[in-house]
C-alpha cells in the first residue's frame, strides 16, 4: 500500500498498538485475495493514488451512475474486499459503476486524509467520465458506520468545490466525534485527530453540532438506521439538522436491527455469530432491497 505514516500518538494504549499490528497484518492479506471486480488505483496529482475496486453490471446501455461505498471498521479496520458481494449486488441491480473504495486508515494518515481520497475519487470518475462510461450527473457516495462518517464528509467537500452531487447513502452513520474523547473509545479519537484534537467539532467530523449554514446545499440523503445500535441518536439527529437546513432525507429504521448488520449478514463477512442470525440476515436483505428501490430516485 503505497502510503507513508505520520507517525502513532504516543498516548495510545498498548492494547490499542497491538490491534493495529495486527490489523496492518490483515491489510496486507486482504489485498492479496482475489476480487470479482477490478482492482485500480485512482491517481492523484504529488499524493498517494486511492485504492478502489471496480463493479460493474454485466450488461448495461448508456452511461452508468456511480455508486462510491466505503465500509465501515471504526476508522481502522475493515477492507473493500468485505463489501465484494453487496457492491457486485448493487452494481447489477441498479445497474451502476460501483466504485468500492479502501480508504486509508487513519492509523496511517489522520483526518482528513480518507476524506480528500474519496473527494478525488469523485472528481477522477467525473473528469474521465467519457473514458469509463458514466454520467457525471448520477454520483451518490455512501458508506457503513466509519465509511458513512467519511461519506457524509466528503459530501461536504464536494458541496464546497461546487460539484453536483446527486446524493449520500448513509448507512448507521456516526456523526458526532466529540462524545469519544474519552473513555474506550478515545485511542479512535486520538489516531484521528493527533496533536490537532480540537478538530472534532468541525462540521465534517461532527456534523450533528454543525452550524445551519454548514449543511445547507449538501446532496439528498438516503439513511438507514438501528434500533439497537448506539449510534442510533446520532443518525436521526443529524436527519433533523439536515431537515432543518432544507436537506432532502429519508430514514428508514430496522428496530430489531443491530449495527453493522447490512455488512455482516454477507457472504464476504468473518463468521460474527451474535449478528449472523436468519433475523438479522432478513433485514439485511429487506435494507439492500430499500437501497436498490431509493438510490435510483437520488438521479431520477
Amino acid at each position: 500500500m503505497d502510503v507513508q505514516t505520520t507517525g502513532m500518538p504516543a498516548a495510545v494504549s498498548a492494547s490499542m498498538q497491538e490491534l493495529l499490528a495486527n490489523l496492518r497484518i490483515s491489510r496486507i492479506e486482504s489485498a492479496q485475495k482475489p476480487t470479482t471486480g477490478q482492482r485500480f488505483v485512482i491517481p492523484r496529482k504529488d499524493k498517494a493514488g486511492v485504492n478502489v475496486i471496480l463493479h460493474r453490471p454485466a450488461a448495461a446501455e448508456g452511461p452508468l451512475p456511480v455508486i462510491f461505498n466505503l465500509h465501515g471498521g471504526s476508522w481502522i479496520g475493515g477492507d473493500a474486499i468485505l463489501m465484494e458481494s453487496f457492491c457486485a449486488l448493487l452494481a447489477e441491480k441498479l445497474p451502476a459503476l460501483v466504485v468500492n473504495v479502501n480508504y486509508t486508515k487513519v492509523d496511517e494518515q489522520p483526518y482528513p486524509y480518507a476524506w480528500e481520497e474519496l473527494l478525488d475519487a469523485v472528481l477522477y470518475f467525473a473528469a474521465h467520465a467519457e473514458e469509463y462510461g458514466v454520467d457525471p450527473a448520477r454520483m451518490v457516495v455512501g458508506g457503513h458506520s466509519a465509511g458513512a462518517h467519511i461519506a457524509l464528509g466528503a459530501a461536504m467537500l464536494l458541496r464546497d468545490v461546487n460539484f453536483p452531487l446527486a446524493g449520500q447513502m448513509l448507512v448507521y452513520p456516526p456523526t458526532d466525534m466529540t462524545g469519544r474523547r474519552n473513555g474506550e473509545r478515545a485511542d479512535f479519537h486520538k489516531l484521528m485527530f493527533r496533536e490537532d484534537a480540537e478538530r472534532d467539532a468541525e462540521p465534517m467530523a461532527s456534523p450533528l453540532h454543525a452550524p445551519k449554514e454548514a449543511l445547507e446545499g449538501l446532496a439528498p440523503v438516503l439513511m438507514i438506521v438501528c434500533g439497537k445500535d448506539s449510534l442510533r441518536p446520532q443518525g436521526l439527529g443529524y436527519a433533523e439538522r439536515l431537515q432543518e437546513a432544507d436537506v432532502p432525507v429519508l430514514v428508514r429504521e430496522w428496530p430489531e436491527a443491530m449495527h453493522g448488520f447490512l455488512e455482516v449478514n454477507r457472504p464476504d463477512y468473518p463468521t460474527d455469530p451474535e449478528r449472523q442470525t436468519p433475523e438479522q440476515d432478513a433485514m439485511a436483505r429487506e435494507a439492500e432491497e430499500w437501497l436498490i428501490e431509493q438510490l435510483p430516485r437520488l438521479w431520477a
